[in-house]
C-alpha cells in the first residue's frame, strides 16, 4: 500500500493514497450545534476519515428547545431537540441509518446515543470534548485535559482539540494584501476574553498591551492585534486609542466578509496568544512557528480547608489543583475518576489545566520566558489524528466482524462480495502461497 506523509497543516501524517483500498465503506454522521468551535471539531475529524478511509458524510444540523435540558431517559432522548427545525433524523431509501455519528456537547449526547441505537449491533456512537455520562454509554471518547476526563479503555485523550487548519479564503485576500507593506517580522497578538477561572479587565489589557509592544521591540518586528467576540469592550477601545503605528488592529466584528483571522495565521512569524481560549492556541501552534503565552489572572480555587459538600466536589478540587501541577493520580484521585465514568461525579473544565501541561512539554512558552518554545507539535497532532481515525476504523471493523459471526451462526451465509478470492486478498508473501511440494 502506498503511503505519504503530507504537509502537518493538513493533519495527514501516513494517509494512504487511495482510500478505495480500505473495504470498511460507512455512512459517517456529524452532529451540529450552534457553536461554530464545537462544530469545526466534528467536521474535522469526519473530514479526516473521508480522506484516509472514503467515507461519506452526512451533516445534521440540529437545533434545541430553549430551556430544556436532556434528559437521562433513552426514551425521551430527543424531547429537548426542535424536530421540526432540525434537519430529518430518520433513514429511507439510500439512506439508511450511519455507521458512525460524531457528537460534541451535553445536548449532542443523549442525540447520538438515540442514532446509534437505531443501528445495532453495528452503529458507533464517538463523542468529543466533555462527556457527563456513564462511560459505558459511549464507544469512544476523544477529550482533552482542560475538561479532566479520567483514563479509560474507550477514551482518548490528545495534546490539542482536533481542529481543521484555518486558511485564507479568497474573502481574506484584501486583508492579505494590505499586509504585504508591514516591516519586520510580523507577530500576531490574538486577543481572546474572561472565561471562567480567567478574568479579564482593562488592567489586564493595559498590561498585555505594554508587555506585548515591549515584545515586538526587542525583535523589531510589528504587532498584528486581533480582538474576539469575548474581547471586553473597554480593552477593544483601548487597543484603538493606545496602540501606535505602524503596529496595527484588527477588531472583531460579527459578520465581517473578510475575516483577518486566517490571513494572521497564514502570514505571521510568530504568536502572543492570550491563556483563555485553548482554541486560539491550537490554531497558532499548528502553523509549526513560535507562540507565546500570556498570562491572564486566574481566579484561586477555594483552598481545600474549606469543606464542600458532597465529598465528591472537594476531591474534584483538589484533583483539578494536581492536574494544574502534573503529578500523578493517588488514591483519592482514582476514587474520584471511578465516580466520574460511572457519573457518579463530574470534573470541572478547566483550562489552566491543559495550558500548563503545554508549558511542561515546551510547546508554550511565556511571554517573559528567555528561551523560545518548541514548533513541533503540529506533526505529534497529526500522529494522534492517525490515532484517533483508525481506532475508530477498527470498531467499525469489529463491530461488523460481530454481526456477521453472529448471522453467519444463524445460517446466513455472507455475500458474495465479502468472499476471498485467494489468501493473495490477506496480503500472504508469496514465498507462503507456494506449495512446498
Amino acid at each position: 500500500m502506498k503511503k505519504g506523509r503530507a504537509d502537518h497543516m493538513g493533519y495527514s501524517a501516513n494517509i494512504s493514497t487511495s482510500a478505495s483500498q480500505f473495504p470498511a465503506a460507512a455512512t459517517v454522521w456529524l452532529l451540529q450545534g450552534a457553536r461554530l468551535g464545537d462544530n469545526q471539531q466534528v467536521l474535522a475529524l469526519g473530514a479526516a476519515l473521508q480522506a484516509r478511509f472514503g467515507w461519506r458524510l452526512v451533516v445534521k444540523q440540529l437545533k434545541f428547545i430553549s430551556g430544556r435540558l436532556p434528559s437521562p431517559d433513552p426514551a425521551h432522548a430527543l424531547d429537548h431537540v426542535d424536530l421540526a427545525g432540525s434537519d430529518p433524523m430518520m433513514a429511507y431509501a439510500g439512506n439508511g441509518w450511519p455507521d458512525l455519528v460524531i457528537a460534541i456537547g451535553r445536548r449532542m449526547a443523549p442525540v447520538a446515543r438515540w442514532i446509534r441505537a437505531q443501528n445495532m449491533p453495528q452503529g458507533l456512537h464517538v463523542q468529543l470534548g466533555r462527556f457527563q455520562a456513564p462511560f459505558q454509554t459511549v464507544d469512544l471518547l476523544v477529550s482533552t485535559a482542560q475538561y479532566g476526563l479520567p483514563p479509560a479503555s474507550n477514551m482518548l485523550q490528545l495534546s490539542l482539540p482536533i481542529t481543521a487548519p484555518r486558511k485564507p479564503d479568497a474573502a481574506a485576500m484584501p486583508v492579505m494584501a494590505s499586509m504585504a507593506d508591514i516591516a519586520g517580522p510580523r507577530i500576531a497578538l490574538l486577543v481572546g476574553g474572561p472565561s471562567s477561572p480567567i478574568g479579564f479587565g482593562l488592567a489586564d489589557g493595559e498590561r498585555l498591551l505594554r508587555e506585548g509592544l515591549a515584545f515586538a521591540a526587542a525583535r523589531k518586528g510589528t504587532l498584528l492585534v486581533a480582538t474576539s467576540p469575548r474581547t471586553p469592550r473597554e480593552v477593544t477601545d483601548l487597543l484603538r486609542r493606545d496602540l501606535p503605528a505602524p503596529h496595527r488592529l484588527f477588531p472583531f466584528e460579527a459578520g465581517r466578509a473578510d475575516n483577518p483571522y486566517p490571513a494572521l495565521l497564514a502570514h505571521s512569524d510568530a504568536f502572543i496568544v492570550t491563556n483563555d481560549s485553548v482554541s486560539m492556541v491550537a490554531d497558532a501552534a499548528l502553523t509549526g512557528r513560535e507562540v507565546r503565552l500570556f498570562e491572564l489572572p486566574v481566579t484561586p480555587p477555594r483552598p481545600l480547608w474549606q469543606p464542600s459538600w458532597p465529598l465528591a466536589h472537594w476531591v474534584g478540587r483538589r484533583r483539578n489543583m494536581r492536574l494544574v501541577r502534573g503529578l500523578g493520580a493517588d488514591w483519592l484521585d482514582r476514587w474520584f475518576e471511578a465516580e466520574v465514568r460511572r457519573a457518579g461525579a463530574q470534573p470541572t473544565r478547566y483550562v489552566p489545566t491543559i495550558m500548563n501541561r503545554l508549558l511542561r512539554e515546551k510547546h508554550l512558552a511565556l511571554l517573559s520566558d528567555p528561551s523560545p518554545p518548541r514548533t513541533d507539535i503540529a506533526l505529534l497532532v497529526a500522529e494522534e489524528l492517525d490515532m484517533v481515525s483508525w481506532r475508530i476504523m477498527a470498531l467499525v471493523m469489529q463491530r461488523r466482524a460481530a454481526a456477521l459471526r453472529d448471522r453467519m451462526a444463524q445460517g446466513e451465509r455472507p455475500p458474495a462480495a465479502l468472499q476471498p478470492a485467494s489468501s493473495i486478498e490477506f496480503g500472504l508473501p508469496g514465498a507462503i502461497l507456494a506449495d512446498p511440494a
